[in-house]
């Protein structure tokens, strides 16, 4: 971490101040909802996995983002890159609406640039969009009737906006350093309404809940990153390194895009490679695909989440017979880490803390959805093979087709002498572990993935 040095504070005109903040905030207020969700991460926002802890609703951290744009540079995790740009907002005290952050920019000239800003209206506005959205539906469903539920939002006297300009020390850096390594990060969580703060009280059962900590509950994020591998004098290099089609869990080496977000239990993202959505705290559990997770959710209780203490205490794997008592370090001690992989895909959020609402309407487990280069999912049964599976039982096939020649071996159909018949080998084909899903499997007959194939002729 560079050490302060110079420090130049310029307190800007209220004008100038009004206009980067709101500069600030357009970059800023776009909403992403979830923990397991996109590669979101609490260290990248700036925060500890416990800042928004429930049991402190008015405590925030000096640094800590609820929502973050970013431009990165360099290799290893994000502390150790070189971070060009950031526009940010900042963590919020409970009742305190969106309207502090800062734009910080590190041109590796040996000098890091802050300006902080505040448009003094955090007690001023007062708005959950996506409750006014849906008071509003409701209200519209109903046929117009009364006046429409518009929130009150003028709860109290704005500040004064304002802004400063600080100079930090900062590495100097060689803009070709690491240039082959680029990220674009955009990340946000809960707290922007309105300050909340839901995240497990790490204080609880005492004090082992502090290993269930994963930042909020809600929050998602998208990312954009390049790692270009090989040497560009070799092209051949280049290709070998940067691509692999026969990669079903990351056939784009050179770079990878992914989003995600969820609210409430229900996640939804899209991603080019395979990304860890969630690491409970079993070890020894096999890794799990998000989207094959029907088989471990009877802890899910609606009222188990991490949005105040005794919901914590509300987790017990019998709450389906009222008994509901149960520390929400239970689940999370029974969750091992779960995948996303290259697709589209929509499932139940893993982590205990997630306040699985949606179960009023939803019956628990969720039937998960996804589409991708591991095949089409639904309900955690597998419907339609990877490709790449499908590929390599294609190459089998054909070598026992070659190899049956027109002897009659192989399950030949027809005439019982060569020619022209059918068949339907039962070949099976083999992938390494690691271009299999957990529960996909890994010995399939080619009758069940593709149609008879001609025999070859003598």
């Amino acid at each position: 971490m560079p050490a302060p040095g110079r420090t130049l504070t310029a307190l800007l005109t209220a004008g100038g101040a009004s206009a980067l903040a709101a500069l600030g905030l357009a970059c800023t207020t776009l909403t992403a909802e979830a923990v397991s969700g996109g590669g979101y991460d609490p260290a990248q926002q700036g925060c500890s996995k416990t800042a928004d802890r429930n049991d402190r609703p008015q405590s925030t951290e000096k640094g800590c983002h609820n929502a973050t744009l970013q431009v990165n540079q360099g290799s290893g995790d994000y502390r150790s890159k070189w971070h060009v740009l950031s526009i940010n907002s900042d963590q919020l005290p409970s009742g305190q609406s969106p309207h502090a952050g800062s734009v910080a920019a590190d041109p590796g000239r040996g000098s890091r640039y802050v300006v902080a800003f505040d448009t003094g209206t955090g007690k001023l506005i007062l708005v959950a969009p996506l409750n006014v959205a849906l008071d509003l539906a409701t209200w519209a469903a109903g046929g117009f009737q009364g006046a429409p539920p518009l929130p009150a939002q003028l709860l109290g006297t704005p500040g004064t906006p304002g802004a400063t300009l600080t100079q930090h020390d900062a590495r100097q850096r060689n803009v070709l350093d690491g240039a082959g390594n680029q990220q674009v990060y955009f990340g946000a969580d809960d707290n922007l309404n309105n300050g909340e703060h839901d995240g497990v009280n790490p204080t609880d059962y005492g004090g082992r809940d502090r290993r269930v900590a994963n930042g909020p509950s809600d929050g998602g994020a998208f990312q954009a990153n390049t790692h270009v591998q090989g040497n560009a004098g070799d092209p051949l290099s280049l290709l070998a390194k940067n691509v692999d089609p026969s990669d079903m869990h990351n056939p784009l080496r050179a770079a990878d895009a992914g989003t995600g977000a969820c609210a409430d239990g229900l996640c939804a993202g899209a991603d080019t490679t395979r990304r860890r959505a969630y690491r409970g705290g079993c070890s020894s559990c096999a890794d799990q695909s998000v989207y094959n997770d029907q088989n471990s959710t009877a802890w899910r209780s609606p009222d188990c989440s991490a949005g105040d203490t005794a919901s914590q205490d509300k987790c017990g794997a019998g709450w389906k017979n009222g008994q509901q008592q149960g520390n929400i370090y239970q689940p999370w001690s029974e969750r091992g880490s779960y995948y996303t992989d290259p697709g589209v895909f929509v499932y139940e959020d893993p982590d205990p803390q997630a306040s699985p609402v949606a179960s009023k309407a939803v019956q628990y487990p969720m039937c998960e959805l996804y589409a991708g280069t591991q095949g089409v999912w639904v309900c955690s049964s597998s419907v339609v093979p990877s490709p790449g599976l499908a590929t390599a039982v294609v190459a089998g096939a054909a070598r026992g087709v070659t190899r049956a020649g027109g002897s009659g071996h192989g399950g030949q159909s027809g005439n019982g002498g060569g020619g022209s018949g059918t068949v339907a080998p039962q070949v099976t084909a083999v992938l390494p572990p690691n271009q299999a899903p957990t529960g996909t499997p890994l010995l399939a007959p080619v009758a069940h993935v593709l149609p008879p194939l001609p025999v070859l002729g003598k």
